[in-house]
């Protein structure tokens, strides 16, 4: 087959896609788009679009429930030693989801600030060809709820105490359409001037099912609503050969865009990019980019970080899915940011690397 292809005209132009989030210590405001949404020079100026498309994404909410799958109470990362994962301790109620609903249209933060930054830039670059995209994540229906809220008159219990699997599913994908219709209700409210809501993300990197949990059924369901409301639905699994077999055909049944990440920045025991590369290239997904500035994991090729980054970029051209793929990129949380003020020259030039590989000019250093 092919990569999943860049700049297509049904996913509203979408090149590169950038994570947005992580912990709900740090709002993203104006200042901090500005450094994503354009490539900056040394004096702070805008010199030409980066990033296109934003997946806003947390842990938890602003009230503290859980918004992602698991939680990991080993010392070592999945694959390695002893990791062991467990569902969320605390997972989310309907509070925790508005919450973070909340938080994204607060005035002056996410989304409000992504659109200004962009305003900002037109300014000095002229008007954008088209307008850049927001992709919202589902907060993940955690097993262990018993007492969500309520919702069109039902209370929601996501677990199988006192009911069967199909009951607690139903239940699960009821909350998600729920969330689903109050984001989109709420980005039309706004009327962003910059700002098209492209979609949904997925967060839990593998599809599951067990005796108690079935995201078969509910990503099936929660597929086939999105696209009655012309939304799409993107999915970014970790490198395994499970998740490589659910990719083969993971678009007649759970998304509409999946990017394979290829875990070379987190694992001693994966050598390279390459398996990665082919696998997206042969299921029509495409390739997650991997950086970080800082952070607090137990990984052992750490001190490997910019060198194993730089493979990344390297294997955008020798693999070919600098042009011909679309990219997310995880960065950790600011890391792009954080690499354009580096005191560090090294680290300081990965900042315009990120550029030129964005632009499809990046060349072998």
């Amino acid at each position: 087959m092919a990569y999943f292809k860049p700049d297509r005209k049904d996913f509203n132009h979408m090149r590169h896609l950038i994570l947005v989030g992580g912990n709900t210590d740090e709002a993203w405001t104006k200042e901090d788009f500005a450094h994503y949404v354009t490539h900056l020079d040394r004096d702070g100026q805008p010199d030409d679009w980066l990033f296109d498309t934003f997946a806003f994404w947390h842990f938890k909410s602003p009230k503290g429930g859980f918004l992602y799958s698991d939680i990991n109470i080993g010392t070592t990362r999945v694959g390695e030693g002893n990791f062991y994962a467990v569902p969320a301790p605390n997972p989310g109620t309907k509070e925790d989801w508005l919450s973070i609903i909340d938080w994204y249209f607060e005035p002056n933060i996410f989304a409000h600030a992504l659109d200004m930054a962009i305003e900002e830039a037109e300014q000095k670059l002229g008007k954008r060809e088209h307008k850049v995209n927001l992709v919202i994540t589902i907060p993940y229906p955690g097993p262990l709820q018993t007492q969500f809220g309520e919702i069109d008159g039902q209370k929601l219990n996501f677990s199988t105490t006192g009911q069967n699997l199909d009951m607690a599913t139903r239940q699960r994908l009821k909350a998600c359409i729920w969330f689903v219709d109050e984001i989109i209700r709420r980005f039309n409210e706004k009327k962003y001037r910059n700002i098209n809501l492209l979609g949904f993300y997925w967060t839990f990197e593998t599809v599951y099912r067990s005796w108690d949990i079935d995201d078969h059924w509910l990503l099936k369901e929660l597929y086939n609503e999105l696209q009655k409301r012309d939304m799409k639905f993107f999915w970014i699994p970790f490198w395994s050969s499970y998740n490589v077999h659910l990719l083969e055909d993971y678009q007649n049944y759970y998304f509409d865009c999946a990017f394979l990440q290829p875990n070379y920045m987190f694992y001693k025991s994966i050598t390279d990019v390459d398996q990665a590369a082919k696998a997206a290239e042969r299921c029509n997904a495409g390739i997650e980019m991997e950086f970080y500035a800082s952070l607090n994991e137990p990984i052992q090729v750490k001190d490997e970080r910019l060198k194993r980054f730089r493979r990344y970029l390297e294997g955008g051209i020798e693999f070919g899915y600098m042009t011909e793929s679309a990219c997310a990129w995880f960065d950790g949380g600011k890391a792009i940011f954080k690499l354009y003020h580096h005191v560090d020259p090294e680290e300081r030039g990965y900042y315009d690397d990120i550029y030129e590989f964005v632009s499809g000019t990046y060349k072998v250093k």
